[in-house]
């Protein structure tokens, strides 16, 4: 009973600490596959004319809206519901290169843990704080 005693909280934090992790490359490839979608989707569409310029004007702010609502929702219209829980279009920005020609999308999207802001350490302190923000951005040259 002694060794379980000492034993369950050091397991308990392993299994959290486990479960945290896995949920955490869970939220990180589906953010990275939503940007790099997006961004694919805005490099091909960002080009307007013969000479390979870049979209501006009205043109390039529906391609922005798009672009957007690609890398939330998964779709160009916009119909939820978002990939990631919370996921909203003030965490993306579409940022065009119009010298070289390549448009950048990024997301700055707060991690989102499953058991809390913070983890208990047990031995007492504050315990340690999950609150982050994952940060990815990807760069392509317009077609």
């Amino acid at each position: 009973m002694v060794e379980f005693a000492i034993s369950v909280p050091v397991l308990l934090l392993l299994m959290f600490g486990t479960f945290e992790f896995g949920h955490f490359l869970v939220q990180y490839s589906t953010l990275n596959d939503a940007v790099r979608n997006a961004s694919r989707y805005a490099a091909g569409k960002a080009s307007g004319d013969t000479t390979g310029n870049l979209l501006t004007g009205a043109r390039w702010t529906s391609l922005v809206t798009e672009t957007t609502n690609l890398a939330v929702f998964g779709n160009i219209t916009g119909t939820p519901p978002a990939v990631l829980p919370s996921l909203n279009a003030t965490y993306i920005t579409v940022t065009p290169d119009l010298v070289n020609k390549y448009v950048t999308v990024a997301a700055a999207y707060p991690y989102q843990p499953l058991f809390g802001a913070v983890i208990p350490t047990f031995m007492g302190g504050g315990g340690i704080s999950t609150a982050f923000t994952l940060n990815i951005s990807v760069t392509m040259r317009a077609l």
